[in-house]
């Protein structure tokens, strides 16, 4: 009798313990960061410094990801293109060009990556922020190299540099792009700018 009972109570001790597992698993499983909904195999930071959004654009590009990339800027966004970029488009500079919204970016990074097979993105900071207001600027020298697998430079590797006066703002404790101005460098040394890689592939 006795071992009957014993028998009984390790199993029900077991089954006890066993449940017991299956629900810490449930109740001290690790929160999803909160991020972009998609591309979760891309590292990707909470943006609690204008530093930590750049990190995540140059993760994106790199993992071809345009949920996270266009996590990296508000709704509002808006971009210039260096004015000379525009005057050598000629007729089809306005239409490149004119009235950037971030639909417009995400059309045109989207169109980047189905035209890449290998992207690469460093910056140089050129001018810090202060990022004690919750608007602020940063300036950073790019330097942006593709690998293209179609496109008018199929099979090429091509290297765009300029320099990026990168408006951001802050809601809550995280900051995005809100204006992204484009310009050539001091001495671009015969190198295309990022907005002409925009410009050639907005819809």
């Amino acid at each position: 009798m006795k071992d009957r009972l014993s028998v009984t109570s390790i199993t029900l001790l077991a089954f006890a313990v066993a449940l017991m597992l299956g629900l810490s698993g449930c109740l001290f499983s690790p929160r999803t960061p909160d991020g972009p909904p998609d591309e979760n195999e891309i590292p990707w930071e909470t943006p609690v410094t204008t530093t930590i959004v750049l990190t995540n654009l140059k993760a994106a590009l790199v993992g071809e990801g345009t949920a996270n990339y266009m996590d990296c800027f508000s709704d509002d966004f808006c971009f210039h293109v260096d004015p000379q970029d525009s005057l050598d488009a000629g007729q089809e500079g306005e239409a490149r060009y004119a009235n950037w919204v971030a639909t417009d970016e995400e059309q045109a990074v989207t169109g980047v990556f189905a035209a890449a097979s290998e992207i690469s993105i460093s910056f140089t900071a050129f001018e810090a922020p202060d990022e004690s207001q919750d608007e602020t600027f940063r300036k950073d020298d790019y330097v942006l190299t593709i690998d293209w697998a179609s496109g008018q430079h199929v099979n090429e590797q091509i290297t765009y540099k300029g320099r990026a006066t990168l408006h951001m703002r802050k809601t809550g404790s995280r900051w995005a792009i809100f204006e992204w101005v484009d310009r050539r460098t001091e001495n671009p040394d015969d190198f295309e700018t990022w907005g002409v890689v925009r410009g050639d592939h907005r819809n």
